[in-house]
Formats: C-alpha cells, structure tokens, sequence
C-alpha cells in the first residue's frame, strides 16, 4: 500500500461526510419549504409539482412535521 493511499482514503471520506452533512441540510430545507407552501394554502398536488416531488412524499413530509410538532408540543417543560 503506497503511503499516499491513506489520505487519498481519508480525503474521500472527509467529503462523504461532509456531503452527508449538506444532504441533510438540503432535506430540512425543503421540508420546511414544502410545510411552509401547505400552511400557505397551497394544495399538496402542486407542492409535489413545484418542488418535483411526488404527492406521497409531500404527505409524508407533512406527516414527519405535524407529528414533531404534537412530540414538541407534549414534551415536559411546555
């Protein structure tokens, strides 16, 4: 094993993780777009169409939010 295969190994999963950590980043953003559409009014089936998703994953975007909001809400210390 050649000694630059280390940090060629190290660099690579540098970036993995910090494309992990934008990835994440990117979801959250757009689940609180996609929330902040419906609470505007907007249908579900356009919010899909908008954001390019399909109208399931907008529900279960939906969903995903409306029950961290009840967790939240029903937390100790509300």
């Amino acid at each position: 094993m050649a000694a630059d295969d280390g940090e060629v190994l190290e660099r690579a999963a540098a970036y993995a993780a910090a494309a992990q950590r934008a990835l994440r980043t990117a979801c959250r953003a757009l689940s609180d777009a996609v929330v902040a559409a419906w609470q505007q009014g907007e249908p579900e089936w356009r919010v899909a169409e908008r954001s390019g998703l399909d109208p399931v994953t907008i529900r279960n975007i939906l969903a995903a939010a409306e029950a961290a909001a009840e967790a939240e809400a029903s937390s100790p210390g509300q």
